[in-house]
């Protein structure tokens, strides 16, 4: 009888634990975002702003529902730009969103933005000419290393 308890004990502590650990290894999911891209060539007085587009199965962190790998959508863009327009460094970046409706009101305010006051030119690019992709993320974990320990401070004297 003690035995059976014991054995049952057991198992139910390895399956409590066992729910947390996998949990935290599960951070990001795949989703579909709303996306706009906004370029901006301060040589040129140009500014480049992609259509508002779906992109399906894209990694977002489940926590912060934050984009995974921001940096390589804005590349997407910059590396379409470059080879269409031939045009100096571009600085873009990527506005994203998971509502339909809030991605189109930013869509709005970003033209206007970029249109007041006449000093810049804004150039469209069209769905037809380029679309993002999802990109394929692949989790990195973190492995301390020796040299990685903190340093202890020292102590002052008085």
């Amino acid at each position: 009888m003690k035995l059976t308890k014991v054995v049952l004990c057991l198992g139910l502590a390895c399956i409590i634990l066992a729910g947390p650990a996998n949990a935290k290894s599960q951070k990001v999911k795949q989703k579909q975002l709303y996306m706009i891209g906004v370029a901006v060539s301060h040589l040129d007085s140009l500014v480049f702003i992609s259509d508002l587009q779906l992109v399906k199965d894209v990694t977002v962190e489940k926590k912060t529902k934050f984009l995974m790998d921001r940096q390589l959508y804005s590349l997407q863009l910059k590396k379409h730009l470059e080879a269409e327009y031939q045009g100096g460094p571009y600085v873009c970046s990527v506005f994203f969103g998971t509502k339909l409706k809030k991605m189109e009101r930013r869509y709005l305010s970003l033209h206007k933005r970029y249109s007041k006051g006449g000093e810049l030119r804004i150039v469209l690019v069209d769905q037809s000419r380029f679309r993002f992709k999802a990109e394929e993320y692949i989790s990195q974990e973190v492995t301390p290393t020796a040299n990685t320990t903190p340093k202890k401070k020292k102590d002052k004297k008085k």
